[in-house]
């Protein structure tokens, strides 16, 4: 597999408007907590960007660098869409000594966003990316220690949490959980998140991994309650938005009046399951969500890349093969409706044991049922041949979805979006910064998970595991 360079500096940038600044401009303050730091916003390549360095004021300075240098050897190696990312540390004009350079975050602190009133469903979903986050960065042996309103961000577009400003010199693990718990008390949860958020604040939790899994298990209580009023919710939505289409002359979004040629880009609008298509940026329409393709799908939208096996050119759900579409999320091994309920002890209830082998071809693969002829779902073994062999380049040009194209030895290409995934069957998460990609090769620990490919900017990984109630995208295969 071909590497993708994100960074690299010898590339030509040029928009409509000429080539790019390579420098580093605009340069405002911004203010700091820390008295050793010194924080400005700049613009470089067209796109604005943190820069801290020393402050001049501070003495010793060879202490405040000594700082500096050791949050970014902890957090360099953080890379998780709810932590802020560092992207190298250089000198920078008019700066003192290494900067950090991180992204920008265009977003508000947490307690403000929460006089905002958000709804339930969105202070959930905070919830679920905060306890997410301090999982991740505490399993890679990092934590915070200083995680409070100020230090997390919530995006305008879309409320999507950002941790910022991880302390250089380490924390425990229990003080960085009790104060997650400060910040859930915050949310307002329901009841169901008491006991959880006490044991957080008390320091009963050890480990970030449990308090996790005690999470997602009190998410799941009594889930009846708010999915109904949710799924009726977001079933009213699609049924307006599929009578309309927004554009220049305002058409009907029918998918077999779309010409080829349309893009899909991969956002969602807030509580629905839709995309929109843009063609020549200009004609935009509403695509109606369609979990089921109806089949039997034709093979001639099989993609021969030089492989032993031939690609789709989209995933399943996406009912027009000339849209680069998103498509709709399943259930590992789940061939009934009550995916859209999350019901797994319905469908795979502790007591049937799980496969031993790939799935693939067999009567549980929804893939081979839904689309017929030789549809299937990929094994792990032919996704690895895929990334292997094959050369990927990350795509988010602005006129489409970012994901990747993926280009065979012989020279022909597929599409695969960064489509996110579902936990309810409705709602999406992660769309356009995660693609998550089932696999018909269960776990082989015995326990209800199986395998998947994680792709995301710069990352590819086909050694991934999850339950097998996680909504996830397919990609079929057909045999030569």
């Amino acid at each position: 597999m071909q590497e993708t360079n994100i960074y690299n500096s010898s590339s030509f940038f040029e928009t409509e408007e000429g080539e790019i600044d390579a420098r580093f401009t605009d340069f405002s303050d911004l203010p700091c907590q820390r008295p050793w730091l010194c924080l400005k916003r700049v613009k470089r390549f067209g796109q604005w960007w943190i820069v801290k360095g020393v402050n001049p004021q501070f003495e010793p300075r060879d202490k405040a660098q000594a700082l500096l240098d050791r949050e970014f050897e902890r957090c360099m190696t953080l890379w998780h869409p709810s932590i802020v990312r560092i992207i190298a540390q250089q000198e920078v004009p008019t700066m003192q000594g290494r900067c950090i350079i991180e992204e920008w975050v265009d977003g508000i602190s947490f307690d403000k966003f929460l006089a905002t009133e958000p709804s339930l469903q969105v202070r959930q979903d905070i919830a679920s990316q905060l306890v997410e986050a301090v999982r991740y960065y505490v399993s890679k042996g990092v934590t915070h220690g200083n995680l409070k309103p100020s230090n997390v961000l919530v995006t305008h577009n879309g409320a999507h949490v950002k941790l910022i400003d991880f302390e250089p010199d380490a924390s425990s693990v229990q003080s960085d959980i009790a104060a997650l718990g400060k910040l859930l008390r915050m949310l307002n949860l329901p009841g169901k998140f008491n006991k959880l958020i006490k044991r957080c604040e008390k320091g009963k939790y050890s480990s970030a991994e449990k308090l996790q899994q005690d999470f997602s298990v009190a998410k799941k209580k009594k889930r009846w309650r708010w999915l109904l009023p949710a799924l009726a919710a977001a079933v009213a939505v699609a049924a307006v938005v599929a009578t309309f289409s927004w554009g220049s002359n305002q058409r009907q979004a029918d998918e077999k009046k779309l010409p080829a040629g349309y893009v899909v880009d991969s956002i969602a609008p807030a509580g629905t399951s839709q995309v929109y298509s843009i063609v020549s940026n200009a004609d935009i329409y509403w695509l109606p969500f369609d979990s089921i393709t109806p089949g039997n799908i034709s093979e001639t939208i099989a993609v021969d890349l030089g492989l032993s096996v031939k690609w789709s050119k989209m995933n399943m759900g996406a009912d027009h093969p000339s849209v680069n579409f998103v498509g709709s999320y399943y259930a590992w091994g789940d061939t009934t409706d009550l995916r859209k309920w999350g019901g797994i002890d319905k469908y795979w209830p502790e007591s049937k044991p799980m496969p031993k082998q790939s799935i693939s071809g067999t009567s549980i693969d929804f893939a081979h049922l839904r689309w017929g002829g030789k549809w299937r779902i990929p094994t792990l073994d032919e996704w690895q041949e895929l990334i292997d062999r094959c050369d990927w380049k990350y795509r988010n040009a602005g006129d489409g979805a970012a994901g990747y194209v993926v280009t065979g030895p012989n020279g022909n290409s597929i599409f695969l979006p960064f489509a996110g995934l579902s936990v309810d069957g409705i709602n999406m998460l992660n769309v356009g910064r995660y693609g998550y990609y089932w696999t018909a090769t269960p776990a082989g620990n015995g326990k209800r998970m199986a395998h998947h490919v994680l792709l995301e900017e710069g990352r590819i990984l086909a050694d991934q595991t999850e339950t097998l109630d996680c909504f996830m995208s397919i990609r079929p295969i057909i045999d030569k």
